[in-house]
This record gives structure tokens, sequence and C-alpha cells, in this order.
């Protein structure tokens, strides 16, 4: 026997997964706004530590019970990975997260979510040139454009026309998290995401113990605020939102998912305005609808086809 479904419960199951997808761009956009209100209370090194424990202790629940209710054994990773793992925790969780941090004690959020937007741009260059992949024509003018844009945003949130330093930790961030995603790809194809998300995150969590001293003291005179800040930004935009991108994956074409990470910058700018009442300056915005346009050819289906 066949159960049909009515029209009514596809266009349900079909408003679920458009609100998982803005859920998780939303949450995603909230973290640029909750580590600049944050950066009152904390300095990007502690923040780092304090956000990634959080995570890591959120991380390592969600794996257990998850490997339980499938009655599947925790593994640990095979000694071979363990030195690609580590070079991946460390471009991830540590130098992402404190080029993120550092950068935003002088660019806005809207800025620098422009910045990290570039993640697919910079990750062609270096799929190009580590893993031999080709390149259309259109994914090259998609990379000269992204680079002009980018160029653009160095002078952002700055008074007069010099370089922000700020950009520069968050272009290193972009940077890393793009060259982690080229790094894992053969860890993909070995271990699950939930699985490589722990063998990552933990890792990297660790090597920022050395920054306990300063987060110890830093907690002692911290706001009720910023310290509920922190735990959010280490339970939904680092584990939640990502749920809620897994699940709309699954459903909607992959063009369709990543095409709305072109939303996130819109985003981070309102929730930025609304709670922060802060805007990217003129430039930051001229840079970053130029950055986009790169980003969306580096997308496109014909800059695809050439290495499919």
């Amino acid at each position: 026997m066949t159960i049909e479904q009515t029209p009514t419960d596809v266009g349900t199951k079909t408003s679920m997964v458009w609100f998982a997808l803005a859920g998780a761009l939303t949450l995603w956009a909230s973290a640029f706004v909750g580590i600049r209100s944050a950066l009152h209370d904390f300095t990007p090194g502690p923040m780092a530590l304090f956000r990634f424990v959080v995570a890591s202790c959120g991380l390592l629940v969600v794996w257990v019970v998850t490997a339980r209710i499938r009655r599947e054994r925790l593994r640990l990773p095979a000694a071979r990975d363990v030195p690609l793992l580590l070079l991946c925790a460390l471009l991830l969780i540590v130098i992402y997260n404190l080029g993120v941090n550092f950068g935003e004690q002088t660019v806005s959020p809207g800025t620098a979510s422009f910045l990290v937007g570039q993640v697919p741009v910079f990750s062609i260059m270096l799929a190009a040139a580590i893993l031999r992949e080709r390149v259309a024509v259109v994914g090259w003018i998609g990379i000269g454009v992204g680079i002009a844009g980018t160029v653009v945003m160095l002078f952002a949130d700055q008074t007069g026309l010099q370089i922000n330093t700020g950009t520069l930790y968050v272009l290193a961030a972009a940077l890393a998290e793009s060259l982690y995603f080229v790094l894992s790809k053969p860890l993909l194809e070995r271990y699950g995401a939930m699985e490589l998300n722990v063998y990552v995150t933990i890792p990297g969590t660790l090597m920022m113990l050395p920054f306990a001293g300063d987060l110890t003291r830093q907690l002692a005179s911290a706001t009720t605020g910023s310290v509920l800040m922190m735990v959010y930004l280490g339970i939904f935009p680092a584990a939640v939102a990502y749920l809620l991108w897994n699940y709309a994956l699954a459903r909607l074409d992959v063009s369709a998912s990543t095409s709305g990470l072109y939303a996130l910058p819109l985003i981070t700018i309102v929730v930025s305005f609304v709670f922060l009442r802060e805007l990217p300056s003129l430039l930051g915005l001229i840079g970053g609808v130029i950055s986009l346009v790169g980003a969306a050819l580096v997308n496109s289906r014909r800059a695809r086809a050439s290495r499919a």
C-alpha cells in the first residue's frame, strides 16, 4: 500500500527545507555580529578558546548520542591521517577563527562576511594549484572579478585611503578556510562529516589552550551578556547551523543551497544594523558586491563544467 502525499504535505515539507536553510544562514550571520559584540569583554584569542570549548563539548555529546542511536562504534582516525587532520584543525579552527576575531576589531560584520564570501574563489585557485583541477574560462574571469572586489575591500571601514589591517586578518582567515576545504577532500572519502568535525574541532581547541590564562582573567570581569553570547556562538552558529544546513542540503539541489550563501552578507548587514547599529562603509559595500559577482561566476555551471 502506498500513501500519497497531498499538495499541503509537500508544501509544508518544502517550507521546512527553506526555513532550515534560512535558519542556518541567519545563525552564521549572527556569528559575525556576536563576535563584534563580545570583543568588548574578550580579546580575540581567549574568545576563540571559549567558543570552541563549548563547541567541542556539544559536538562530543552529539557524536556519542548519534553513534548509540545508530548502533555504530566510535572509531579513532587512522595514524596516517593524523598529520593532515592536525593541519586541518590548525587551518579551520585556529587560523580561521583567530583571523576573524582579530579582524573584527576594526572591520564591520558586514565587510567581514563579504570577505569570507570569497572562500569559493580562493578554493578554486588552490584546487587548481594543489589538486591540478581544471578551471574553465568563466571560472578564471570569476577569480579576477573576485580578487578585484577583495582589493577594494582592503580599504573598507577605514578613515582615509589606507589599508585596514583588520581586512588582512579576515582575508587570512578566508584563505585558511579555503585551504582546509581543498586539503580535507581526501579525508571526506574515509570519514563521515560528523567524525571529521570531531577530529578537527577538538585538536584545534587544544591548540588554543595557551590562551587559557587570559581567558580565566577575562571571564572574571566579563559581563553576563558577553559570557552568554560566547556560549551562544559555541552552540548555535558552530553546531545547530550545520545541522540545519545538512538537513536542507539533503533535500535541495546543491546549486540551490549553495546559492543561498550569497545572501549571507545581506543577512549579516541587517542583523548588524538591528543589534549594533553598524553598517559597512561605502567601499566595503562596493567591494563586497563586486566580490559576490566573482564568487557567483566561479560557482556557475560553466565554470564547473571542466572540473566535472
